[in-house]
């Protein structure tokens, strides 16, 4: 008697019921952050974007200063005016527009470092999604609102902090580490800064090793700029941002372009 017809064997090269098909990319789990691949990976895409992001950077460094500049000299030849006056009432209107002016120059500075920090992060993060970036991606002012509430929330903070002596430089530079990928957030997921914040702290907290890793190299790659001088900081900040939209990817276990 027959035992009955055998199940037909898989043809060769053909996957079990519940294997993943052959030739499928393999995603790293989340969390896992190869440094020197990364570190690669984001010379490798300067070099490819070079004029984009090294043309943006500048550009934005000198309207920086230019737009500051301006602010500053009016506030400041508004108060040098009052104070010729030589009253009593004319020095105090003059220390309250000194005042007022530092003030308004802050927080143009806040907002213009601020768009920096964002548009050179979003050029990041299209290059890791393998999408052609120009020097309109520079200055992308989608996101300006949330991204100025993030910069004024952070500055606020540090500014507070900064007179607080020990703790607060250590206070400093856990917020930096814990903020670090908020900027990514509000440009990637389109998050209010709040939220953004709060994302950032638990995609922080998930790999503490791997994350805090990603941070020293980012900040190394900006010292090591700026020990070089100008030019350096041309491309090391670009540099720093492409290495952290390849840590932001490897982290949220997104897709990065090779």
């Amino acid at each position: 008697p027959g035992y009955g017809t055998p199940p037909p064997a898989s043809p060769y090269g053909q996957p079990q019921p519940g294997q993943q098909p052959y030739g499928q990319p393999y995603a790293p789990a989340p969390g896992q952050v190869d440094i020197g691949n990364g570190f690669s990976w984001s010379f490798s895409k300067f070099g490819q974007n070079w004029v984009t992001f090294l043309v943006g950077t500048l550009l934005w460094f000198i309207g920086i200063g230019i737009v500051t500049s301006i602010v500053s000299g009016i506030f400041g030849g508004f108060g040098s005016l009052l104070a010729r006056d030589g009253s009593s009432m004319g020095a105090g209107v003059a220390l309250a527009s000194a005042g007022i002016g530092g003030a308004v120059v802050t927080a143009v500075s806040i907002l213009l470092g601020s768009l920096f920090t964002a548009a050179v992060i979003g050029t990041a993060l299209k290059v890791t999604s393998g999408r052609p970036v120009s020097l309109a991606d520079m200055f992308d002012f989608s996101k300006v609102s949330q991204v100025f509430v993030l910069g004024l929330l952070l500055a606020v903070a540090n500014g507070v902090l900064y007179f607080v002596p020990v703790l607060g430089q250590l206070a400093q530079l856990a917020i930096t580490f814990f903020v670090f990928f908020a900027y990514h957030l509000i440009i990637d997921r389109d998050l209010g800064a709040i939220d953004a914040i709060r994302e950032s702290v638990q995609l922080q907290t998930r790999n503490v090793g791997s994350s805090v890793l990603v941070v020293l190299v980012a900040i190394a790659i900006v010292v090591v700029g700026l020990i070089a001088c100008f030019v350096g900081v041309l491309v090391a900040g670009p540099v720093a941002a492409l290495f952290s939209a390849y840590a932001y990817r490897r982290l949220t276990n997104g897709q990065i372009a090779a």
